[in-house]
């Protein structure tokens, strides 16, 4: 019944899906970045590159939204959904950038783990917005499954939070531990906040 309302114009999901697909492939070179020590600028310019690549499709949309008469969901919507997207992107590129710039000398317990929950709301983000138009049931039960990815990224945070205070020794180590650790679940929270969007303009269409 959702696709059956919508105008033809398939340019807006085309861009979404995009940049939903940029989200995760920065997602999944976090998590070979986190699990190495070499190459962490390289690994930080890849995701940089896409960051702009984000930007770029951004600018796009608000610009297409400017000059469309008609678009396939409410404009409101488009524009809040893009905008979320770009800001889990620019969370990653927050995080690999602090990873470059900190040297942590150790491994950061829990990292990877959060990390992990960031790659699969990611990839449930990108198959959701993908199958939106064509089966909104499929993609509400992606959108459940992120939040629930959310709830466990909560945990994995205290936990790890607490850790940190009970076995870094090193004042300055605990403060870029913790930094990096609470912008990843910075990012887990903005791949909830974007399943509202998504679920407000779902509902809106069925």
């Amino acid at each position: 019944m959702f696709k059956r309302f919508l105008p033809k114009e398939p340019k807006f999901f085309k861009l979404l899906a995009e940049i939903s697909d940029y989200a995760f492939d920065a997602c999944k070179i976090l998590n070979e970045m986190l699990d190495h020590s070499e190459n962490l600028n390289e690994y930080a310019a890849k995701i940089h590159v896409i960051e702009n690549k984000c930007d770029e499709i951004t600018h796009t949309v608000k610009n297409e939204l400017n000059e469309s008469f008609i678009t396939p969901i409410d404009r409101e919507d488009i524009f809040a959904l893009v905008n979320a997207l770009d800001d889990i992107v620019d969370t990653i590129d927050t995080i690999s950038n602090r990873w470059r710039i900190y040297k942590i000398k150790s491994p950061l317990k829990f990292g990877p783990q959060l990390a992990s929950i960031l790659l699969s709301q990611t990839e449930l983000l990108s198959s959701a917005i993908k199958t939106m138009q064509d089966n909104y049931k499929d993609a509400l039960n992606k959108l459940v499954s992120i939040r629930n990815l959310e709830t466990e990224g909560d945990v994995v945070f205290r936990d790890a939070i607490t850790d940190l205070f009970d076995t870094e020794k090193d004042v300055l180590e605990l403060i870029k531990k913790k930094e990096i650790l609470e912008i990843i679940e910075k990012a887990v929270d903005r791949c909830q906040w974007a399943t509202l969007v998504i679920e407000g303009a779902l509902i809106k269409n069925i």
